[in-house]
């Protein structure tokens, strides 16, 4: 038995600027039930009701790089948002901290995840899967081949 360097399916920090139609949207999780809220699967196949509007959309996103989360760890997306949108994106993960948000692409859920804190500029992504997983899921939002 021999141990071998993993086998990289995309090049690290692979960067690119989502499509237009890619649909990626991140919205606060309704922890409270609310009638008008747009409900998503989970990850896991179980329903997972979203509140509007999304307080992050495609429009807001200026790169997205595809990127090796740690040693040994899943891949992650790195979101860049643009200029004009991070001010806002600050004043709303700031109004949302302790709380639970779901991260998507079209009807798919790919994350959820607690703010802890704050951020405007940049966010990571994880739970994007494996890495053949990770590259289909850049590919799809990007057009781009990692």
């Amino acid at each position: 038995m021999g141990c071998e360097p993993a086998t990289r399916l995309f090049n690290p920090d692979t960067t690119a600027a989502p499509l237009a139609q890619s649909r990626i949207l991140m919205r606060e999780v309704d922890e409270q039930g609310s009638a008008g809220a747009t409900v998503l699967k989970d990850a896991d196949g179980r329903p997972l009701a979203v509140l509007e509007p999304a307080f992050i959309t495609t429009a807001d996103i200026a790169s997205i790089t595809l990127a090796q989360a740690a040693q040994g760890q899943e891949p992650v997306l790195n979101v860049t948002m643009t200029d004009a949108a991070a001010p806002r994106i600050q004043a709303a993960t700031e109004a949302r901290i302790g709380r639970r948000v779901a991260f998507s692409i079209g009807d798919k859920v790919l994350s959820v995840a607690t703010i802890s804190g704050p951020f405007g500029k940049a966010m990571q992504v994880a739970g994007v899967g494996d890495q053949a997983e990770a590259a289909r899921i850049f590919t799809e939002i990007t057009g781009k081949q990692p």
